[in-house]
């Protein structure tokens, strides 16, 4: 069975999708690709399989959640942000090892002060708190040995306070199903699939990029570095 990666994505601007797609072209070239997204969104180049889900443009997190539920991927995924970038290949069934679940665990900013006031969403119970103690896994590269666990993440969330179906809800369904359920989880480290580019001791181990926030013409340029290189090396781009 082939490799699967699945992303979701609404929207008109396809640029960032696109170079994540590009970029697990390059690196695993027998991957599925599997895109989850609505009706009026347009097509991305170089997918396998669209899968449309019905949801609201509003709710993000449950939408997301939602979509990765039925995504239709048989067995084994990596479930993917759009703003990355995989520069190595890699293998779901060894990253889930034992584990029903592989979560990735934060290497970064950990004692961080976490704002209660986030686009005007009262997260106060959290206020000031360190981010690795309020999120200690971030979701932007997750794997599940089967899709019906984003089910269970999105039942989880669906029964959470409605500020977070805008913002932080697949992290916080996260920490809590973690919390229940240790046995069945596996930490992946952020470092080596979520690496932040200007992480520079941790490059040379990473294996997906993470252009998150400001960091999106960054991302533009290593798209554009490791297409060059690709090129060079005579291969299929």
């Amino acid at each position: 069975m082939n490799k699967s990666f699945v992303f979701f994505h609404v929207g008109d601007d396809a640029s960032t999708p696109t170079m994540l797609v590009d970029s697990i072209r390059w690196s695993n070239p027998d991957a599925e690709i599997i895109f989850c997204t609505d009706e009026g969104t347009p097509d991305i180049s170089g997918v396998d399989k669209r899968v449309k889900v019905n949801g609201d443009r509003s709710l993000l997190m449950t939408y997301r959640l939602k979509a990765f539920a039925n995504c239709e991927a048989e067995g084994p995924a990596v479930y993917l942000d759009t703003d990355m970038l995989v520069i190595r290949a890699i293998d779901p069934v060894r990253m889930l090892g034992a584990g029903e679940l592989a979560l990735c665990h934060r290497s970064f900013n950990n004692n961080s002060a976490f704002n209660g006031n986030f686009r005007g969403l009262d997260f106060r119970e959290y206020d000031q708190m360190p981010l690795g103690v309020v999120y200690p896994y971030v979701a932007c590269c997750t794997v599940t040995r089967e899709p019906r666990l984003w089910q269970t993440l999105l039942d989880l969330l669906l029964q959470l306070n409605p500020k977070f179906h805008h913002w932080y809800g697949d992290q916080e369904a996260m920490k809590r199903y973690a919390a229940d359920h240790g046995d069945r989880i596996t930490a992946l480290p952020e470092s080596v699939y979520g690496c932040l580019p200007e992480a520079r001791d941790h490059l040379a181990s990473a294996s997906i990029l993470h252009f998150k926030g400001p960091r999106k013409p960054a991302m533009a340029q290593a798209h554009a570095q490791i297409r060059a290189q690709v090129g060079a090396r005579g291969q299929k781009i």
